[in-house]
């Protein structure tokens, strides 16, 4: 201990204590050396604990940034999930616009974001995990003019408002290219469409569906509580040209938190579990939509 405390003195370039033969008393500056030395191995005990604590996800804090398809397919369910299980967690979820995903995660404002990856470009800054392609059906209210026909054709569709958030260009040109094929026999592009009635709450384009003649597209879980309750109905109509392209992504250079890690194995989880629902409700059968039969030239 003396040769612990001389090195700490030399270290210092003061005296710490003055000793005799009867006692060791501290100087001046010995006494603030103790004060703040019991504050430092308090913090070191809290630290320590702290870091437990996140270890064991009892603490932390999660920020997630996604736009609003998947905020509907799959991060609502893997936060309950998280929170459910560790309810001490601080998790803020933000629904944006899906151009600003990858600027919020690149910025470090976001530790993991969710979004098409058609909004992305090319980042080597970002690592991508692309998710599971889904279907799109489409739906309207119960007793819409169009749930009165026995055959629906895709150019039927587009011929009503479509009430929707942002959709990806490659999809919306996929979707216009076969509409003016099915009008004119030969395969035109279109270019770019934007939704007639666009918003940014996938909520409120539900609700404008069943209240008016607009059609709402989705992934299918993203409408089967509507459409089980009855207050929409899903349309007999095939958009095999308009999947979804999601991913996951975070910062190549920031070591993920343990409660990111297990929200991230959460949408994985829930990803999984909206794929099987979906091949099982595929296997009904459904009338195709009639193409016409490509023209040579």
């Amino acid at each position: 201990m003396s040769r612990s405390i001389a090195a700490l003195e030399s270290a210092l370039g003061v005296r710490l204590f003055d000793r005799n033969l009867r006692s060791v008393q501290p100087t001046e500056f010995g006494r603030l050396l103790l004060e703040r030395g019991r504050r430092l191995l308090a913090d070191e005990a809290d630290l320590r604990r702290e870091m437990l604590l996140v270890a064991g996800l009892e603490a932390g804090h999660l920020v997630v940034s996604a736009g609003p398809w998947p905020f509907e397919i799959s991060v609502g369910t893997a936060v309950t999930r998280l929170l459910a299980a560790h309810p001490n967690l601080r998790v803020h979820a933000r629904l944006i616009d899906p151009h600003d995903v990858g600027g919020e995660v690149r910025a470090g404002r976001a530790d993991v974001g969710l979004v098409d990856v058609r909004f992305l470009g090319t980042d080597q800054d970002l690592i991508v995990e692309r998710l599971p392609s889904h279907g799109v059906v489409v739906a309207c209210r119960p007793g819409h003019p169009l749930t009165r026909r026995d055959e629906l054709q895709l150019a039927d569709v587009m011929s009503f408002p479509i009430a929707s958030t942002i959709i990806a260009d490659e999809s919306v040109n996929a979707m216009t290219s076969v509409v003016a094929s099915l009008k004119s026999g030969e395969d035109v592009h279109l270019g770019e469409l934007a939704p007639a009635i666009y918003v940014n709450s996938y909520d409120l384009a539900r609700r404008i569906a069943r209240n008016t003649d607009a059609l709402v597209p989705g992934a299918l879980n993203m409408l089967e509580d509507d459409i089980e309750a009855g207050r929409l109905v899903r349309l007999n109509v095939d958009l095999p040209m308009v999947r979804t392209q999601y991913a996951m992504i975070c910062r190549r250079d920031r070591s993920p938190s343990p409660a990111t890690k297990k929200f991230m194995d959460l949408i994985r989880t829930v990803e999984a579990e909206v794929t099987a629902k979906e091949v099982v409700a595929g296997r009904i059968k459904r009338t195709p939509v009639r193409r016409p039969r490509s023209r040579r030239r």
